[in-house]
């Protein structure tokens, strides 16, 4: 079983999660910013998050336990100040979560004994209690769900035994049997938009390749993007609006960050390299009017100091990606970039910048462009999340401490 937290391809040791469960308790700001000021989430809860156009919150985590079993645990906020205690849903790790504009939400994690894996997931409905674990698959691998308007759940995976496989949840309804997408594959992810429109994409060892479904189930034969993400540790990343236009961006392994777009008629335009050196991670949004974003970085090596200068290249809808333009001070320690977007055309990014122990959030608003970075001291990233209203953003101050969340009003 791997014992890492992941999103979009980027890890954080178990270790840093395991930690001890305490009280909601505010944190000073630090930065003059929109942001709210950071809130300490109890038990192991926070790597993971998901946000509403109401403003309520899950956020999901795990820890090891006493007997040495790693649990996750689950916590809930209407606001995202005051939380719930942590539910402990089961034994695994690396959860994903998903809420639905009614409070509806959806974890699923890698779960099972020290022998014994599986996928499982959890559902909340609206004002309840976390349903018992139930079992999507005896096979181990980390998950990525997603939800639509309705409140429809859908969930895939890449299996350790090779396939890709999804499975979907009907608000109200049970989960779905496991449905194999391909006999082989990693690096899974899910985009799913308010319509009940998905798309999944995954790695193999010739390809990146993507499949255009619906939550409720039934998906296209797969396409091919581009060259594959580097094997077996790479990432891809995919979003969709509400339009049915798409974006996804992965690393190759080699020099070359590549991205694509997809129309609203399903068509993928041909992978565009975006990097000139040595690659890094990768991340994409996308906004209602069909206007993505990248952030990448280029990785600088001297000797045994090794560093990345973070850069930004636009696609308006209809165009083609921009010339890559510096995002971050040219030689920081800059890791872990990630960049979400609304329906309304507002972008957020952040990054981490070790040589400083910041993380740096930017904001840009429809039509604008990124103001100046808020910042918070974090020595991980967690995780970053955009609904219509409301932007949130999780980390750790320092090792081994609890997670912390903060929140932006936009759009």
């Amino acid at each position: 079983m791997s014992f890492f937290i992941r999103r979009g391809g980027l890890a954080l040791p178990a270790l840093l999660i395991a930690i001890a469960t305490g009280t909601a308790l505010a944190l000073p700001a630090q930065a003059l910013t929109s942001w709210s000021p950071p809130v300490q989430l109890p038990g192991a809860c926070g790597t993971a998050l998901a946000v509403n156009a109401a403003g309520a919150e899950v956020a999901a985590g795990y820890q090891q336990t006493a007997s040495g079993s790693m649990s996750v645990q689950v916590c809930t906020s209407a606001d995202g100040q005051n939380w719930s205690a942590p539910v402990t849903l089961g034994q695994g790790v690396t959860p994903s979560v998903a809420i639905a504009q009614d409070g509806r939400a959806v974890v699923a994690w890698e779960g099972g004994s020290s022998n014994v894996f599986s996928v499982q997931a959890s559902v909340r409905p609206p004002g309840g209690q976390w349903a018992p674990a139930v079992t999507l698959t005896g096979d181990y691998g980390h998950p990525v769900v997603g939800m639509d308007g309705s409140g429809n759940a859908i969930a895939a995976w890449a299996a350790a035994a090779g396939p890709i496989e999804t499975a979907s949840l009907p608000a109200g309804g049970t989960w779905t049997a496991a449905t194999t997408l391909a006999t082989r594959g990693q690096a899974v992810d899910l985009a799913v938009n308010t319509t009940g429109s998905a798309i999944i994409t995954w790695g193999t060892r010739t390809a990146t390749v993507a499949a255009s479904g619906t939550v409720r189930g039934g998906f296209a034969a797969p396409v091919t993007l581009g060259f594959p993400p580097l094997y077996p540790v790479g990432h891809t990343r995919v979003v969709l609006n509400g339009l049915g236009e798409a974006a996804a961006a992965w690393t190759n392994g080699g020099p070359a960050d590549y991205v694509a777009t997809r129309a609203p008629d399903g068509t993928w335009s041909p992978a565009a390299k975006l990097s000139t050196t040595t690659d890094g991670p990768i991340d994409v949004a996308i906004d209602g009017a069909g206007n993505a974003l990248a952030i990448f970085g280029q990785m600088d090596v001297s000797g045994s100091n090794v560093t990345a200068t973070l850069y930004t290249s636009k696609h308006p809808a209809g165009g083609t990606w921009s010339t890559p333009a510096v995002l971050s001070v040219p030689g920081d320690a800059t890791s872990s970039p990630h960049v979400v977007g609304d329906a309304a055309g507002t972008l957020v990014a952040s990054w981490l910048d070790s040589t400083s122990g910041a993380l740096n959030v930017l904001t840009s608003p429809s039509g604008g462009g990124f103001g100046a970075a808020a910042t918070f001291a974090a020595s991980a990233f967690g995780d970053l999340k955009i609904a219509p209203g409301h932007a949130v953003l999780s980390f750790r101050s320092v090792p081994l401490a609890p997670v912390s969340i903060s929140g932006e009003p936009v759009s």
